[in-house]
């Protein structure tokens, strides 16, 4: 575990955004300045529970919660919907792969729109954020239609896929 002064930055940023600095809020995040994989709960859940033994899977999914309605996280959207979340809160991108769903940053470009798109009345635009679909290298390894296909699963020979060792 880390000392209390290594911490001070992030019980600072937790109080500031109107939280009370538990130790469960801390330690996550302390997790997420350091986890770069855009984690689920669960994989934050994993890297915790052996040093915070007492922190459950529920705690995590509120204080991520918590943490994204106070800005300082990001959710981040992957198309099977789960929830998982991005330390980082410089202004970024992500590139998501299709097959596998590993998410990268990405530098932000001049890519955005000049002028916001007609929204219904009452809505308000507050971010506009671009993600783009990729195939990560091991993906396109083992992707049997490779860049330029679609990708999907089940036309790989995919290191993750069921039934296929990483060694093949």
């Amino acid at each position: 575990m880390k000392r209390l002064d290594d911490q001070q930055p992030q019980i600072d940023r937790i109080r500031e955004a109107g939280l009370r600095a538990t130790a469960s809020r801390v330690a996550i995040l302390d997790h997420l300045q350091e986890d770069r994989r855009h984690p689920t709960a669960e994989m934050v859940y994993e890297s915790l529970r052996t040093t915070h033994p007492s922190l459950s899977l529920s705690t995590v999914y509120s204080t991520l919660e918590s943490f994204i309605d106070r800005g300082l996280l990001r959710r981040v959207h992957t198309p099977e919907g789960r929830l998982r979340v991005d330390g980082t809160l410089q202004d970024h991108d992500h590139a998501v792969c299709r097959h596998c769903g590993a998410i990268y940053d990405v530098a932000r470009s001049g890519l955005r729109p000049q002028e916001a798109p007609m929204l219904p009345e009452g809505v308000a635009l507050v971010a506009v954020n671009i993600e783009y679909e990729v195939l990560c290298s091991e993906c396109q390894e083992h992707t049997a239609v490779g860049v330029g296909g679609s990708g999907r699963p089940g036309e790989t020979n995919h290191p993750g896929d069921p039934g296929i060792s990483k060694e093949s």
